[in-house]
């Protein structure tokens, strides 16, 4: 009798075969990277939460600043024209446009896709720099800038969170120009805490209204005006 026990329940339990073995360290790695992925997000701000009193609030500053939308190409070449829209480079200190912005508009169309306010030319420089000194060799990927109706028209078909503007406070800050979308795609955890924490302190200066949108894996961003006019000695140093 004691034998048969040993043999029951002493014995050493028959390993895996090698396929059952590899489902379940596949399994485990999904598991794994699954629960960091929503311990990354859990810690977006709360002042980088997406609402429409916030989109609201980027449409009412918009208008504050008398900041008119692109109703289509020919409207972003008349304001380009003005100098009310500047030239945003494929490529500069610390960030790069995503080369395949737009594509969805046509090869002619998308080329005024790649403008943007002067101002929103100057956020991505300085940031980029920022950016790039807290990471050396690393660079912030662009992959909005101006948008037109027609352009955003074409979008709330794909993107669930492109604005559909049904009414004046639910129209898209890109149509503006003064918006910048950065791709949190190919960032670590650390560039995407760091930009989190640098978009809540120039949220709370008033230079920008930033938006975290999970769905899109992109920071929004609409930038007023008044970014970096008037530094303080913490901003000159780079703090």
């Amino acid at each position: 009798m004691r034998a048969m026990i040993d043999d029951d329940i002493g014995a050493p339990a028959k390993p895996p075969e090698p396929g059952v073995r590899r489902r379940w360290l596949l399994l485990a790695a999904a598991a794994f990277f699954l629960l960091a992925s929503q311990d990354v997000a859990a810690q977006r701000p709360r002042a980088l939460m997406g609402t429409p009193a916030k989109l609201a609030r980027q449409n009412r500053l918009a208008d504050a600043y008398d900041l008119s939308r692109m109703d289509d190409p020919a409207e972003v070449r008349r304001l380009i024209s003005s100098g009310r829209l500047v030239a945003i480079p494929r490529s500069g200190p610390g960030y790069y446009v995503d080369e395949t912005l737009g594509r969805a508009y046509g090869p002619r169309k998308r080329t005024v896709l790649f403008y943007a306010r002067p101002w929103v030319l100057r956020f991505l420089k300085a940031e980029g720099r920022r950016f790039r000194s807290a990471f050396p060799g690393r660079r912030l990927k662009v992959s909005s800038l101006v948008r037109t109706e027609e352009y955003q028209a074409i979008l709330t078909r794909r993107n669930v969170n492109a604005a559909r503007g049904e009414d004046p406070d639910r129209r898209s800050p890109h149509l503006t120009g003064a918006a910048v979308d950065i791709s949190k795609k190919g960032m670590s955890a650390r560039e995407i805490a760091w930009l989190r924490r640098r978009l809540v302190a120039l949220q709370a200066r008033g230079w920008i209204v930033g938006t975290e949108e999970m769905a899109t894996n992109t920071f929004h961003i609409f930038v007023t005006p008044e970014y970096g006019r008037v530094e303080d000695r913490g901003e000159r140093d780079g703090q």
